[in-house]
């Protein structure tokens, strides 16, 4: 993100869900010019498939809950949400492309 001279985010922002009052912690989160949230997430692997994580559940039901958990997002008034991984990192474009599309602005370069 730096590298790509996209406009810093706030890390590890507090989220309430308005509707059950359940508390999240968003990886990323940008506001843009007109007040719109933008929330990356990080999604790596090891809480799909490392026991100490997924505390015995499926590989299913962490999908889900993710999903709720996205859901939880939007209703705490996030416009976009943006999941990458470390190969969107690594290799770059598709984490630009996609911080791109979901409107974080970038700086100027120098």
């Amino acid at each position: 993100m730096i590298e790509e001279r996209f406009s810093t985010p706030r890390l590890q922002v507090p989220v309430r869900d308005p509707q059950t009052g359940a508390e999240y912690r968003a990886d990323f989160v940008w506001t843009l010019a007109d007040g719109a949230t933008v929330v990356g997430e990080y999604d790596g692997t090891r809480k799909y498939i490392d026991p100490d994580m997924t505390d015995n559940r499926s590989i299913q039901e962490i999908v889900a809950n993710e999903r709720r958990r996205d859901e939880a997002l939007k209703r705490a008034g996030a416009r976009e949400i943006v999941h990458f991984n470390y190969d969107d990192v690594m290799r770059k474009t598709p984490l630009t492309m996609k911080l791109l599309k979901a409107g974080v602005p970038r700086r100027d370069a120098p």
